[in-house]
């Protein structure tokens, strides 16, 4: 009566026999439908990174859908559970995709410590750690560190953003990368430059082969990457 089970998707009360969302939510999830990992747009759009061979999602990314506000739920919210939930789901459902076969570890997109400080945890390492459950697989929390946050990056050229994101990583333990194909894990994926940054970074290891997840990602679109509310501030 005091604390009602609500659905994270549109705030209704669940029912006894509902989690985290409740029935017709779960039926509006957006979730994708490409799963040609190999040919996707982004891997095509970033083709001279030789150690880079998939880039997925399990949702898409609109302001005010379902994913969205999931989303918002974690990070906002401190919705801590949400993350290993949808870190299950998404390998749940992209079981038979082909996403993950190969992939030797799991490293979520770190935060900076003040970031992290302020916010309390890393909401991409929750959903890594519910990924790692399913899949068997370790989840690296200290290989890569963030050394810089990103401006916002609406009124920047592609060009720009990419520049930019260079300088926000930095390895930190590479001990266990090198022959190993690591998969980087965000929650959200807007034009990708955050993770193409950290991708930049792992290629520092020329043994280190890299995949890229993110539980929902804006399709790829000039409008998206100029006007997107998604936002990669984590």
């Amino acid at each position: 009566m005091l604390f009602p089970r609500l659905c994270c998707g549109c705030g209704q009360r669940l029912a006894l026999d509902e989690q985290y969302i409740c029935a017709e939510c779960s039926v509006r999830l957006p979730f994708e439908s490409n799963h040609e990992w190999v040919y996707n747009l982004r891997v095509s759009r970033w083709a001279d990174h030789k150690q880079l061979e998939r880039i997925g999602a399990l949702m898409r990314y609109e302001h005010g859908n379902v994913a969205a506000h999931i989303i918002h739920a974690l990070k906002y919210h401190r919705r801590y559970d949400l993350g290993p939930w949808m870190g299950r789901l998404a390998v749940e459902r992209l079981a038979g995709s082909g996403l993950f076969d190969g992939v030797d570890a799991l490293l979520p997109l770190p935060l900076t410590r003040a970031r992290q400080r302020f916010r309390g945890f890393n909401q991409a390492e929750y959903i890594a750690r519910g990924m790692g459950e399913r899949l068997g697989l370790p989840v690296l929390t200290s290989s890569l560190r963030r050394v810089a946050e990103r401006e916002s990056q609406t009124h920047f050229t592609l060009s720009e953003r990419l520049e930019n994101a260079r300088h926000v990583f930095e390895l930190q333990d590479a001990s266990g990368l090198d022959g190993q194909h690591i998969m980087l894990v965000d929650d959200v994926m807007t034009t990708g430059t955050t993770l193409l940054g950290a991708v930049e970074v792992l290629e520092e290891r020329p043994a280190v082969r890299i995949s890229c997840f993110a539980w929902a990602w804006v399709m790829l679109s000039e409008a998206s990457m100029a006007t997107s509310r998604a936002g990669e501030h984590n």
